[in-house]
C-alpha cells in the first residue's frame, strides 16, 4: 500500500467561479486567484485571533483590504470560508507528510518520526493554524464535522501505513474491523490539543519519543501476536 493511495482530495463547498476576462492585462482567474488567497489568509488570522463564531466576514475584508463583493466572488459564506481554509491546511500537512513517507532510503521509523515533528512543530511556528485545525473547526456545523471525520480517517490511513511499513509481520487481516489505526491518530489529536492548551512547554523532542514509543509498542505487539512470519 502507498501514501498516494491513501491520501485523497476531500470534496469540500463548491465556489465559484471566474469568467476567462482580461482587465489591464491580467486574466480575471488570476485576480480573483489572488484574491481568494487574501481572503483565505485572512480567515486564518480572524479566525485563529478572535475565533470562528466571534469573526465576521466585515472583519476578514478589512484584513484582505478587500470588499465584501470580492468576499462573495469567492465564498458563498463565512462557514465556505472555514471549510477551504481548513482544506488547505490538511492539504499541506498531508503532501510534506507524503514527501518524508516516499523518501528513498527513507526508514519507516523515522519517516514516522519527521512526519510527527513536521506536524507538531507547524502549530508551533504559526498558533493561528493550531487554533483553527484542532479547535475552530469543532462543532461549526455537519458539513465541517464530516470534514474534520475525513481529514481524522487520512491521519489514521497514515498511521496504518507506517505500521505495515514497520512492522511487515502484522498480516493484513489484523486491520479488518481494528480500531487501533484511528486510536493511535486521535492520541495524535489529543497530544496536539493538550501541547497547545499548555502552552508549548513540554520539549517536542519529549513528546515525539513518547508518541514513537507507544507507536513500536503497539507495533511489535501486534506484530508478536500474529505469530512468525511464513516463509516461502
Amino acid at each position: 500500500m502507498t501514501l498516494t493511495r491513501i491520501i485523497v482530495r476531500i470534496p469540500f463547498m463548491k465556489t465559484r467561479q471566474a469568467h476567462q476576462r482580461v482587465y489591464g492585462g491580467v486574466n480575471a482567474d488570476l485576480r480573483e486567484n489572488e484574491r481568494r488567497k487574501k481572503l483565505i489568509a485572512a480567515g486564518l488570522e480572524a479566525f485563529g485571533t478572535s475565533g470562528y463564531a466571534r469573526t465576521n466576514i466585515k472583519t476578514i475584508c478589512r484584513l484582505a483590504g478587500l470588499t465584501e463583493r470580492y468576499f462573495y466572488e469567492s465564498f458563498a459564506s463565512k462557514e465556505e470560508l472555514l471549510s477551504s481554509l481548513y482544506q488547505e491546511l490538511v492539504d499541506g500537512l498531508m503532501s510534506e507528510a507524503m514527501v518524508l513517507f516516499e523518501k528513498k532510503g527513507s526508514r519507516p521509523i523515522e519517516a514516522a518520526s519527521d512526519g510527527l515533528r513536521m506536524f507538531l512543530k507547524s502549530y508551533e511556528q504559526d498558533h493561528h493554524k493550531a487554533q483553527v485545525q484542532l479547535f475552530e473547526v469543532l462543532g461549526v456545523s455537519q458539513g465541517i464535522d464530516r470534514q474534520y471525520r475525513d481529514a481524522m480517517r487520512l491521519l489514521a490511513g497514515m498511521v496504518k501505513l507506517f505500521l505495515n511499513r514497520a512492522f511487515p509481520g502484522i498480516p493484513e487481516t489484523t486491520w479488518t474491523g481494528s480500531i487501533v489505526p484511528t486510536a493511535l491518530a486521535g492520541s495524535i489529536i489529543m497530544i496536539a490539543h493538550e501541547w497547545v492548551l499548555d502552552g508549548f512547554v513540554t520539549p517536542l523532542d519529549d513528546i515525539i519519543d513518547q508518541c514513537m514509543d507507544l507507536f513500536t509498542a503497539m507495533g511489535r505487539h501486534l506484530e508478536a501476536k500474529s505469530g512468525p512470519v511464513p516463509k516461502g
